[in-house]
């Protein structure tokens, strides 16, 4: 495909498949949309109920005849459509064939891949990064040691922008809202008791995709046993109501999955709340924005707090908050830069 010059996404068509996560992907078409863009978008993956989810992570290949009727579905749709761009985010679900037949019909499109999830999570990834023709990740990690990947953390939303200093009253010193996987509740069921030991009020919002998952979890991982299922919530908050409860707090905490070393897009939605953070990922600490004046880091196998919390935050460099917009990050993830 030839270099073409950028002049930003006015008229650009745009094919765009994520996962669906909390809202995330509306919110990234929402925003391609005020950038001027025509978009059709799609759920990446073919599997959607908790149950498929859980037999996913065990094996998605079960999954490929399905995944190819859905992809096949989707092209009826679209095919006569002349795209600018076609996005993935993660694809983990579509198999090299799908790939080759979107390819080949959708011949002068720039085809752009976003990893939000690191390499090793997603089988058989590197197999696909043939078909792209550029490709992103947010875990810097991953990027050191595969030269087709360029680095771009993850963004944060409208809705977490904040005035600094526009919240004097809080309501909480701690919050954690977030999904329960891999050791988060072991790591949250420490902090909650020395909250507790320290009287500092803490809210969090522990979810789960289902009761099934719990009922799973309840037999496979020990910190689930004794636990009761009234100590989990199974609805998802709205992008609003999060930033909400966070805007109210002074501290967020942070337990990114242990497979992990890339930071999770809540810890970046800090930037734009302007909010301290508590976090187990040891490699913010090579991350222009870090400031130990705003940053905890823990060991994720004793996680000790020590933080003041009657400390304001410490306000950054004004080119930050542009740089880690969601409105930089679709620029930089199709390619380019504004």
């Amino acid at each position: 495909m030839e270099e073409t010059k950028f002049d930003g996404l006015t008229g650009k068509r745009i094919l765009f498949f994520s996962p669906a996560f909390f809202g995330y992907e509306d919110k990234i078409k929402k925003k391609m949309l005020e950038l001027g863009a025509k978009v059709d978008s799609f759920d990446e993956r073919s599997v959607v109920r908790a149950s498929g989810r859980a037999l996913l992570k065990l094996n998605r290949d079960i999954f490929n005849q399905r995944t190819e009727n859905y992809y096949a579905k989707i092209l009826s749709i679209v095919k006569k459509k002349n795209y600018d761009y076609v996005l993935f985010v993660k694809c983990d679900m579509p198999t090299e064939r799908i790939l080759k037949i979107y390819r080949k019909c959708f011949k002068k499109a720039k085809f752009c891949l976003h990893m939000w999830d690191s390499i090793k999570n997603i089988p058989g990834i590197e197999k696909k990064f043939k078909y792209f023709d550029f490709i992103s990740s947010f875990d810097r990690m991953d990027c050191k040691t595969c030269p087709e990947l360029h680095f771009r953390p993850l963004y944060f939303g409208d809705e977490y922008r904040r005035e600094e200093n526009a919240t004097e009253e809080y309501d909480y010193d701690l919050c954690f809202i977030g999904t329960i996987h891999s050791d988060r509740w072991k790591v949250l069921k420490q902090i909650k008791k020395q909250s507790e030991m320290k009287e500092i009020r803490i809210f969090y919002y522990p979810y789960l995709q289902s009761k099934f998952v719990y009922y799973f979890y309840r037999l496979i991982k020990p910190e689930f046993w004794g636990t009761s299922i009234d100590e989990f919530r199974f609805e998802k908050l709205s992008g609003e109501l999060v930033s909400d409860k966070v805007a109210k707090s002074r501290t967020v905490i942070d337990i990114q999955h242990p497979g992990q070393t890339g930071l999770t897009i809540r810890t970046i939605e800090m930037i734009g709340m302007n909010k301290r953070l508590i976090t187990t990922n040891q490699d913010i600490k090579n991350y222009d924005f870090y400031d130990p004046e705003n940053i905890c880091i823990i060991d994720r196998r004793n996680p000790v707090m020590n933080m003041n919390f009657e400390l304001d935050y410490k306000p950054l460099d004004k080119e930050l908050y542009y740089k880690y917009s969601l409105e930089a990050w679709i620029y930089e993830v199709l390619g380019n830069e504004k």
